[in-house]
């Protein structure tokens, strides 16, 4: 069994995966717009983070085809009913052999060397997920800037090794990549040009802290009974 990390497609993966049995690699679908709706965070966050340090469904299958395992399997990634179709969509642009879902947690692959089989475990149905959340006191969405990026703590030699896009990306499709921090420093959105939605999944705990100051500072300002 091979089982990648966060990180994105690599000669690597192809080569020591090569007549695996089992080959899993994490993955993200070419979602970035639906998704930033969906879970209330900025487009360009999410485009960042896959550009950066994921593999894109269209390069997971790419790989797989060339590492030609007897199952290949994704995981670490969104498993919602509006994104497994659109993930399903992209592996199978290279890879056309036996696919499987490494989600939702507690998926069980029993092998022998005749035969390969998958189950679900059993865990509770509903985790916990939420949108990072940000201090809005300054009526602003502030995005710190990285304190490192990718070239400074990754050896170039496996930096090397990442495919080029053009080889995975079908024709006529290949997305306006976010390799590198869009601004020189923190990136600042005032809260009026935010989503409603974005507002609110991000400043869920900043509300909180809000209701609770103004309810101290209510206890503190009445007269005593």
């Amino acid at each position: 069994m091979v089982w990648t990390g966060d990180g994105r497609p690599s000669k690597l993966d192809a080569q020591f995966a090569a007549g695996a049995d089992v080959y899993i690699t994490e993955t993200q679908p070419e979602l970035c717009a639906i998704s930033s709706g969906v879970q209330g965070v900025p487009p360009f966050l999410g485009r960042y983070t896959l550009d950066t340090h994921h593999t894109p469904g269209y390069a997971a299958g790419y790989v797989a085809s060339r590492a030609n395992p007897r199952l290949f399997m994704t995981t670490h990634m969104p498993f919602d009913p509006y994104i497994n179709a659109e993930t399903v969509a992209e592996v199978r642009q290279h890879w056309k052999g036996p696919f499987h879902f490494g989600a939702p947690d507690g998926i069980v692959v029993n092998v022998t060397k005749d035969d390969i089989w998958v189950r679900e475990g059993v865990l509770p149905d509903y985790p916990n997920s939420r949108a990072p959340q940000f201090d809005f006191d300054d009526g602003q969405l502030v995005v710190p800037h990285p304190p490192t990026n990718r070239a400074a703590i990754q050896e170039p030699f496996v930096r090397d090794q990442e495919i080029n896009p053009d080889e995975y990306y079908p024709d006529g499709y290949h997305p306006q990549l976010l390799p590198e921090w869009p601004v020189g420093s923190d990136l600042v959105v005032p809260m009026e040009m935010m989503p409603d939605a974005m507002r609110q999944s991000m400043g869920a705990a900043w509300r909180q802290q809000q209701a609770y100051k103004k309810q101290h500072l209510d206890a503190l300002a009445a007269p005593d009974a």
